[in-house]
């Protein structure tokens, strides 16, 4: 499908590319990664730290400011899957 000269590949390749470089940069900087899944519950995402380590953690919609509740870390195999299944590779 072609949009202003531009076809959705090329912008959902566009997309990945900007996603993976905040990626890059915010572990780089020290900060977490949020990844979200829709497989997850509703307020749980993924996150990524710089040490690789990922859990699964909860948001509180009403107050953004509330610390995040970590549900639970993942096993180096989940963490592997996840990174997969996302495409996210160091």
């Amino acid at each position: 499908m072609k949009l202003n000269n531009v076809t959705t590949d090329e912008r959902l390749i566009a997309m990945q590319e900007i996603i993976k470089k905040l990626r890059h940069d915010d572990l780089t900087e020290g900060h977490c990664f949020m990844i979200f899944d829709d497989d997850l519950p509703d307020g749980q995402a993924y996150y990524e730290y710089p040490n690789g380590r990922i859990t699964i953690e909860q948001l509180n919609h009403d107050n953004l400011d509330l610390p995040r509740i970590v549900i639970r870390e993942l096993t180096l195999g989940e963490v592997d899957m996840v990174k997969q299944r996302h495409e996210v590779y160091r």
